[in-house]
C-alpha cells in the first residue's frame, strides 16, 4: 500500500490528526507532538490516546504510517 499524506494539524486534542488526513483523503501523516514554538505540551490523557487510536482504526491509519516530531 502507498502511503499518501501530509503534516496534520493535531489542534483541539492528537486524536484530531487521523480524521484531519482523513479529510484529504491521505492514508499517512506526520505531526509535532508538541507546540513546535515552544515545546511545551500537557501530557497526554489516556482518553486522548485511546481517541487516537480509535480514530486511527476508523480511518485505517496504520501505525507505521504515522511520523511524530518531537524536540
Amino acid at each position: 500500500m502507498k502511503k499518501i499524506g501530509a503534516h496534520v494539524s493535531a489542534a483541539g486534542g492528537i486524536f484530531n490528526a487521523p480524521k484531519n488526513v482523513n479529510s484529504i483523503n491521505g492514508n499517512a501523516f506526520a505531526f509535532f507532538t508538541k507546540n513546535q514554538r515552544q515545546w511545551d505540551a500537557k501530557p497526554l490523557s489516556r482518553d486522548d490516546i485511546d481517541l487516537f487510536k480509535k480514530n486511527c482504526d476508523l480511518y485505517k491509519i496504520k501505525t507505521d504510517h504515522i511520523i511524530p516530531h518531537d524536540s
